[in-house]
């Protein structure tokens, strides 16, 4: 009983809210403040490279999610929430906190960890949200100085378009 008790308390801890800065199109506040802790352990900016937070890559993925069948941004909310529960954190990495609560140091060991997990559902999470992160984030105008990386224009290439 006591050990039931304990498994409900750790799920039902909060998480670390953050406000978006655009309104949601397809989060809502909780998975996207959970996301918003995944973009910045994924990006978390080094020097002059900008944060995740800094160039509002959770806004980019929720606005892309919008652009997507709403079941895919209602199973990446399913996931964040797997992320996030200190429950399953416990069982799988003995991390005592939600996801959004821990220290960068944690949520960097967390994530790593869904990379390796023997749970086939963790990698694909992981991979997913890599992806997501990721491509928003190296796909801002920020981010190019810092790959290296001038986008093409191919504005001349293209017909002008008459009304």
């Amino acid at each position: 009983m006591a050990l039931s008790l304990g498994g409900v308390g750790l799920g039902l801890q909060s998480t670390s809210i953050r406000n978006p800065r655009v309104a949601l199109k397809s989060l809502d506040l909780r998975s996207f403040s959970v996301l918003a802790a995944v973009a910045d352990t994924i990006c978390p900016g080094t020097g002059a490279l900008p944060t995740a937070w800094e160039l509002q890559v959770p806004e980019g993925v929720d606005a892309f999610l919008a652009s997507a069948h709403p079941g895919v941004a209602a199973e990446l909310m399913q996931g964040l929430m797997l992320v996030e529960n200190a429950l399953p954190g416990f069982v799988f990495e003995g991390r005592l906190r939600p996801f959004s609560t821990c220290s960068p140091a944690q949520q960097r060991e967390s994530f790593a960890a869904m990379a390796t997990s023997r749970i086939a559902l963790r990698r694909t999470l992981y991979k997913a949200l890599l992806g997501l992160v990721s491509a928003t984030y190296w796909g801002h105008p920020d981010a190019y100085a810092h790959a290296g990386y001038a986008p093409p224009d191919f504005s001349g290439f293209l017909p002008a378009v008459q009304p």
